[in-house]
């Protein structure tokens, strides 16, 4: 489940800000170029100065699902669950401007979002805009999200003096591809080679692999007969070799055990 948003958020991202091997030009699909930051609301740094620079902040947020089964629950075969999240996309313009700390009397300097007027909002409506029109022609995401189901522009939000901010958030409530893995590998399938957001994907994908491989372990390891008691200091249920079969004893042993069969080896 988590697989599956995680890569909503590598295609959102490699969707508004492309990959761009060294030495080729940028050719920016949006407005704010490459200001797309993924899960990061607080302490941004749009790399604009004092000048008003546009950015998109976004996140997948408020995960849900039911169980296929009520009976099984999420014991199916695959993830059991039927996955909705909710995309928010915060276009926002922001500043370098002075503050003054109320505790020491110190100024300093921080990104902030400007206080809204009609240029703002016209840029933060078209933000948006150029925004949707490149994820919804985006191969890559049209591949990891099944649907959007609803939009919602959340409004605003108000500064402690009770002005408007100029930021604007669009919610996309979309369903997420079931299979995560798969959903990663599309991602890394389909991104270029050398792409950062290829790499986290690859990543990911490989710890996936480790943990199936300790979990595949474990099962063997479960279900492997235990070995007989033996005399020289081997004990049932010790760790066997798995490479090669255990060879039958060569004569009865003096040293008999006998187990519950309702009762699990140790």
């Amino acid at each position: 489940m988590s697989l599956a948003t995680m890569a909503v958020r590598l295609a959102v991202r490699a969707a508004l800000a492309p990959f761009y091997p060294q030495g080729v030009t940028p050719s920016w699909p949006t407005m704010v170029a490459d200001r797309v930051f993924d899960s990061r609301f607080d302490l941004l740094d749009g790399r604009g100065g004092t000048e008003r620079t546009p950015l998109i902040v976004f996140a997948v947020e408020a995960i849900d699902g039911m169980a296929f089964s009520e009976q099984l629950g999420a014991q199916s075969k695959g993830r059991g669950f039927n996955v909705s999240a909710r995309l928010v996309l915060s276009a926002q313009v922001t500043s370098r401007q002075r503050f003054r700390d109320d505790d020491t009397n110190e100024e300093f300097d921080a990104e902030a979002a400007d206080l809204l007027d009609a240029e703002l909002a016209d840029m933060l409506d078209l933000v948006q805009d150029q925004a949707w029109m490149v994820l919804d022609q985006d191969r890559l995401l049209r591949r990891v999200v099944r649907r959007i189901t609803k939009l919602d522009a959340e409004p605003y939000p108000s500064s402690e003096t009770g002005e408007k901010l100029a930021v604007l958030a669009n919610s996309y409530y979309l369903e997420p591809l079931e299979d995560g893995e798969k959903a990663l590998a599309l991602v890394r399938d389909l991104l270029p080679s050398g792409s950062p957001i290829k790499a986290r994907a690859e990543l990911a994908l490989a710890r996936a692999d480790q943990t199936r491989a300790v979990l595949a372990a474990a099962k063997i390891q479960r279900n492997f007969p235990p070995a007989p008691f033996a005399i020289d200091g081997g004990a049932q249920g010790a760790n066997p070799d798995l490479s090669e079969p255990v060879p039958p004893p060569a004569s009865e042993p003096d040293i008999h055990l006998t187990l519950d069969p309702k009762d699990p080896a140790p």
